[in-house]
């Protein structure tokens, strides 16, 4: 497990993009994680398999990278990457990983075997929905900790959170509201400890937690939202 006291970056095989204490690369989280210096949080909202279905409704323009894998295929990514990151966090670190309730108990599973421990499972309450017969108002959001977990930082924490969804024209079909993102960063780190979100998509974590003076890094397959958010990120910069 990393020490706290030692967090000196190791050699890369990728050339990260580095703006105002963030870091963003464009690769599989698979190549690239135990490249990574040590991190304090993970917040992550990774692609959840549900085989191209939003609500109840099939969707045939579904073009998130890997949400029509298989169950078994889901799985072996899930162990592969949630090992990566117990070894890349330190003893105390807590990780969020948001789902929907078709895949959580395979996530829980997979990350299980790696070494975390589910603590709670969040409910993200959105206030609407999407789909039809019983419209789904809610996503999951699975908290995993190490056996020594930190205290949370707003104390006794409410596991539903409600936080409209980001409305109108949105940078990434799944981006998530920073309101929200920065509840869960602030309740889980500290000012100038540094968030990692490997399914980065358009930057949305990593602009919270700039936003909170911690450092992140972002890590995107796509091309095309790596470029999002790499533009998201230096437009921001220019306003702060």
């Amino acid at each position: 497990m990393p020490n706290r006291n030692t967090l000196s970056a190791t050699s890369a095989c990728y050339v990260p993009f580095k703006i105002d204490g963030l870091t963003i690369i464009n690769d599989d989280c698979l190549n690239c994680i135990d490249s990574l210096p040590p991190v304090h949080l993970v917040v992550t909202d990774p692609f959840y398999g549900s085989g191209g279905r939003d609500g109840s409704v099939h969707l045939n323009d579904d073009n998130i990278i890997g949400n029509r894998m298989s169950a078994d295929s889901l799985i072996w990514f899930v162990k592969q990457y949630s090992k990566k990151l117990y070894e890349k966090t330190f003893d105390d670190s807590h990780c969020y990983i948001f789902s929907d309730w078709r895949k959580y108990k395979d996530i829980q599973i997979a990350f299980e075997t790696s070494g975390w421990e589910l603590r709670s499972l969040i409910v993200w309450d959105k206030g609407n929905g999407m789909g039809e017969f019983w419209r789904s108002t809610h996503e999951f959001i699975l908290f995993f900790t190490k056996r020594k977990p930190r205290k949370l930082t707003h104390g006794g924490c409410m596991n539903v959170l409600r936080f409209a969804p980001v409305r109108g024209n949105k940078l990434h079909p799944s981006e998530k509201p920073i309101e929200l993102l920065g509840y869960l960063i602030e309740a889980s780190s500290n000012v100038g400890e540094t968030v990692l979100d490997c399914f980065a998509g358009s930057g949305s974590t990593l602009e919270a937690a700039r936003k909170l003076g911690r450092k992140a890094v972002g890590i995107e397959l796509s091309q095309k939202y790596y470029e999002v958010m790499k533009n998201r990120l230096s437009q921001t910069e220019m306003l702060n």
